[in-house]
């Protein structure tokens, strides 16, 4: 076995691309407690770049999932690197009908990005003073009602320096805690983009509305574009540390939500919540009436009792799970990638 291993390691000389550390691993026999970001660690300089590397064997069942007990190696072709997957063995057991407890094994957990971007929103969460310091559309060149793609429109306000391409924006919803008494941020729709075309005069600038999702109006808000912190594969991680907030609205004004729809939650950077954090979706457990103990009670206990009943507060459930993917100061937006009961508004988010 170890002789039909070598050849994969005679590495030329230009095979030892920059891709990989120095002193990768000869093979690697993957553990319980691997995550596919830690894997790719092991291996390569940029863990960002597994996707380059990762050559799933077809002929093996469950070719495109890693296992615990999977065995990885180092090859190459043409120069270029190649990581293969030796499977795991699995122990065969004979076995006579009967209730027997056992250990669930899990795929190490990767999500391409295009499989859920289109789900995600192009919203933002600012400050009051930030959105009230920003450049703003006064008027259009034109004397069209409606401004949208190809317009050119003029816009005053303080500039940063260093920066031609704007993203347009109009303010929406409040967000409060349950107090009503803290400020979470001033939530702002997405309209579109727009670059520098001219300076007209001190402050104001000639705008071009590169793209637009719906139709921009005087007094919408002009903020530096937004960087995408998402590449192009995620790899969903927990928090580090154990989080507990709620489900605070959804972004089309639903009362419910389910697969691959928004959440907003009250928890954000101050609570060191990331980018690619899970969550738990939690339902309240019900709250009922305690039958058996009511019984033991005389009919004068029962009617003192009457409206405020023994009761019993059953566990509450996990009925889904949201993945992370924009955070602000104290909120953050979520998608829900898998459920199997509708989300609420108050609906609990827990470290998984």
């Amino acid at each position: 076995m170890i002789s039909l291993l070598l050849p994969l390691f005679q590495v030329p000389a230009l095979g030892q691309s920059s891709l990989l550390l120095p002193d990768y691993p000869a093979s690697y026999v993957v553990t319980e407690d691997d995550t596919l970001w830690t894997i790719a660690s092991q291996f390569l300089r940029d863990p960002e770049r597994w996707p380059e590397v990762w050559t799933p064997d077809t002929y093996l069942d469950d070719s495109d999932l890693i296992y615990p007990g999977d065995i990885l190696l180092v090859s190459f072709d043409g120069g270029s690197p190649r990581i293969l997957m030796q499977r795991g063995d699995r122990m065969m057991e004979k076995l006579s009908p009967s209730m027997r407890p056992q250990t669930l094994t899990s795929a190490i957990p990767a999500i391409p990005l295009e499989a859920i971007e289109n789900s995600f929103s192009r919203n933002r969460i600012v400050t009051q003073a930030e959105f009230d310091a920003a450049p703003y559309i006064v008027a259009n060149t034109g004397n069209n009602l409606a401004i949208g793609t190809g317009d050119e429109v003029f816009a005053p306000g303080i500039w940063p320096t260093g920066t031609s391409t704007f993203e347009i924006y109009r303010a929406g919803r409040h967000y409060w805690d349950a107090s009503g008494e803290v400020d979470l941020g001033l939530e702002v729709e997405y309209l579109g983009f727009a670059s520098i075309e001219a300076t007209e005069s001190d402050g104001v600038n000639r705008m071009l509305i590169n793209n637009s999702s719906k139709e921009i109006r005087v007094g919408d808000r002009l903020l530096i574009r937004e960087q995408s912190r998402i590449n192009a594969t995620i790899f969903p991680t927990e928090p580090a540390s154990h989080l507990q907030g709620e489900i605070i609205a959804f972004l089309n004004n639903d009362s419910l939500a389910s697969q691959l729809d928004t959440v907003v939650i009250n928890l954000g950077l101050r609570d060191n919540l990331e980018i690619g954090n899970i969550l738990s979706i939690r339902q309240p457990g019900v709250t009922m009436t305690d039958e058996v103990e009511c019984s033991r009670m005389s009919f004068k206990e029962r009617f003192s009792n009457l409206f405020k009943r023994d009761s019993l507060q059953l566990p509450a459930e996990e009925i889904g799970v949201i993945l992370v993917y924009k955070t602000f100061e104290q909120v953050s937006y979520a998608v829900i990638i898998d459920n199997t009961a509708p989300a609420k508004l108050q609906n609990p988010v827990v470290s998984p």
